[in-house]
């Protein structure tokens, strides 16, 4: 059953996935009961810094509008909170240019996701601080959501479907309770959100470091039609496809060279696969002299 790979890139699906889902996760962010009227995906840039700053949620609750900025990591590393602080700060420096003058701007929060890790609790709230330790606080505070150290249960309070792709994490994980999650998420979603939050399940479920196998669970739950439809599915095919085309082409530059290629010479083959297509990398190659496809490979801006 051809089902989403073991090795598929984590990141890429709860990205792609979330933005699916956009009022779930405003859901799975805010507090229960909150009256959430509008939730979107920003597509804002700093151009000052060329910086997009697409992972902030535009989410109007209560009347006012706000933005949920979002980090997905595995774990925590030494640069995360300033990179969260980074983030916070060019997005509020886009969003007092963008606003009009007199206008309010609207206000930020970030919250880390963390996906793996200590077994320790982690505080609620995390910090980056500018500055010195004995002055009032200036920086930026963001929450810390360690899911894989929520229970099912925990994570199913938070009211939101897409919350649940995570369960596989979930501290008391196992069978019956992937089981029970696939059920509700069954009962809850139509066909096809069903397809793209159960494709995505298991992903996740691939990932837990506790490696208690439960993605061999969920697929033994699901059946092809499921998730065979998904745009998660089908972005892993794509993906899958792309990686074969490189690595076929990457072959034949390398033949006509007489030599391995150099990681940027792979990255602008890369690149080029993608704006050019594989038919016209072959006439490339073909067409080129050993000494002139070696040139080509090091202009990125060659045609």
């Amino acid at each position: 059953m051809d089902f989403p790979d073991e090795t598929e890139d984590l990141d890429l699906t709860l990205r792609h996935v979330s933005r699916q889902f956009p009022e779930q996760l405003a859901r799975a962010l805010l507090s229960p009961g909150a009256v959430i009227t509008g939730a979107s995906w920003t597509d804002t840039q700093l151009t000052s810094r060329q910086r997009r700053l697409d992972r902030a949620l535009d989410v109007t609750v209560g009347g006012e509008r706000r933005f949920e900025h979002v980090e997905l990591q595995s774990e925590m590393e030494g640069d995360v909170p300033f990179r969260v602080y980074e983030y916070n700060t060019l997005f509020s420096l886009a969003l007092v240019a963008e606003t009009p003058a007199g206008t309010k701007v609207p206000r930020i929060r970030s919250t880390l996701v963390l996906l793996s890790g200590r077994d320790k609790p982690w505080p609620a709230q995390g910090e980056y601080r500018t500055s010195p330790d004995d002055e009032p606080f200036s920086g930026v505070t963001f929450r810390i959501d360690a899911v894989y150290q929520r229970t099912v249960a925990e994570l199913a309070a938070r009211g939101s479907p897409l919350w649940m792709i995570f369960a596989p994490l979930a501290v008391d994980a196992d069978p019956e309770r992937m089981k029970a999650v696939l059920a509700r998420l069954r009962a809850e979603t139509s066909p096809r959100d069903f397809g793209e939050l159960a494709a995505a399940l298991t992903v996740v479920a691939a990932k837990d470091r506790r490696q208690r196998g439960l993605r061999g669970v969920i697929l033994g739950l699901l059946s092809k039609e499921d998730v065979m439809q998904s745009s998660v599915f089908q972005m892993g095919r794509q993906e899958g496809q792309k990686e074969t085309q490189l690595q076929d082409v990457a072959r034949l530059f390398e033949k006509r060279l007489g030599r391995s290629l150099v990681e940027t010479e792979r990255t602008t083959l890369l690149q080029r696969l993608a704006s050019l297509g594989y038919d016209r990398l072959v006439d490339v190659r073909d067409e080129l002299s050993q000494e002139a496809l070696a040139a080509w490979l090091r202009n990125p801006d060659a045609a």
